[in-house]
């Protein structure tokens, strides 16, 4: 017969622990040991943390958390955690053993490992701050090659390319043979507007290769030589495929109002690869050689493979409105607020159909709720 184990958490609790990475929220103290127990490497900013210890006397737990502030006193982090998740009976025995042969060998790693660990975590979630914070740590012990690109992305991720491009300088100068790195100092250099940089390194690199065509019609198009970008596209397109040459060769020919090439170009697009992406570019492309029922028709047809996308909602309350179709645009864009109430975007949109109608003060009142959402995300980031 199984044994039975009372909960310790004997009262309705309805305010929840939310862990800073996982971002999963527990209600009882055995959900808690669960999640320490599955989610341990992302668990650690938590663990002992004073949040959690004033969550587990909030949940009246007071002998626990008394308990808890004792581990803070033990060096070792494995005999800590495991002190933890032994503090009632209710995580297997068999289950606490495996975790700690876990954590000796994870204890064994080098410090710079751990922290590269922690940055992956949240590098893949495009979150390039925390990453790079963790990269920064983990650099401090060993500047390598891996690190140094990793923290370029982060930084990439964050917007301050000028400081990616010197993390990926860094990189290429340890393993110069590297053409990848090589490709992503180049990249991060021309987001950060660095042109002649940038060139200079591609004239160095011998070999010949889609990549440093595409990167000098990025270069020609950021500096609006259309006709320059066009030979460099046209140039990668046929060294090899990648929808986001086509996809650049098609915006050099909008810009020259080259409306049927920009469309043909689009054609070259592999079928698999006619998504969401494809779908807007091709409906901006109709709707800006201002054929907006053709661009309409190229939104409902993504809309009919997936209903659940905001953004084709938005897109197409923004043609029905240039359409002068404000029954429908309004129609588009309470679809999109249905899926995405605090989108930005849906609400401009729906402030413009708004002031289309002639409805002046709903629309000065939606660009207010606007302003006010964006006065609110300021002050979370700087807190």
């Amino acid at each position: 017969m199984a044994n039975l184990y009372l909960c310790v958490s004997q009262i309705e609790n309805n305010t929840p622990y939310r862990f800073g990475m996982t971002g999963i929220k527990v209600y009882t103290f055995e959900e808690a040991l669960y999640h320490y127990l599955h989610h341990w490497r992302q668990s650690m900013e938590d663990f002992l943390c004073a949040p959690f210890v004033e969550w587990v006397e909030e949940i009246g737990l007071h002998n626990i958390a008394i308990k808890m502030r004792g581990l803070e006193a033990m060096e070792n982090f494995s005999m800590a955690y495991l002190s933890f998740l032994s503090m009632t009976d209710y995580l297997p025995k068999e289950a606490l053993k495996a975790l700690q042969k876990e954590l000796t060998a994870w204890e064994k790693r080098q410090a710079w490992e751990k922290f590269k660990e922690q940055g992956d975590f949240w590098l893949t979630r495009g979150d390039g701050e925390r990453a790079f914070s963790f990269y920064d740590k983990a650099l401090e012990y060993n500047e390598n090659v891996i690190l140094l690109n990793n923290a370029g992305l982060a930084l990439l991720y964050m917007g301050d390319n000028a400081l990616a491009a010197g993390y990926f300088e860094k990189a290429v100068e340890l393993d110069g043979d590297n053409i990848q790195l090589q490709f992503n100092h180049i990249e991060a250099l021309i987001l950060a507007e660095l042109y002649d940089d940038a060139l200079e390194i591609i004239g160095q690199i011998e070999q010949k290769h889609s990549e440093l065509l595409y990167f000098k019609g990025e270069i020609s198009y950021n500096q609006k030589n259309y006709f320059e970008a066009i030979k460099h596209f046209s140039e990668a397109v046929e060294v090899a495929y990648d929808v986001n040459y086509i996809y650049r060769l098609s915006d050099c020919y909008m810009k020259t109002r080259q409306f049927e090439k920009a469309l043909e170009t689009l054609e070259m697009v592999a079928e698999a690869e006619r998504g969401l992406e494809f779908s807007k570019k091709l409906a901006g492309h109709q709707a800006l050689s201002g054929n907006l029922p053709a661009a309409i028709k190229s939104i409902e047809k993504a809309l009919m493979v997936d209903r659940s996308v905001a953004e084709l909602w938005i897109v197409l309350a923004e043609y029905y409105r240039m359409d002068y179709n404000l029954i429908r645009a309004q129609g588009a864009i309470s679809k999109a607020l249905s899926l995405s109430p605090e989108n930005p975007n849906a609400m401009l949109e729906q402030a413009r159909i708004r002031k289309a109608e002639g409805r002046t003060k709903d629309y000065q009142s939606i660009l207010r709720r606007i302003l006010d959402k964006f006065k609110d995300t300021y002050r979370t980031s700087v807190t």
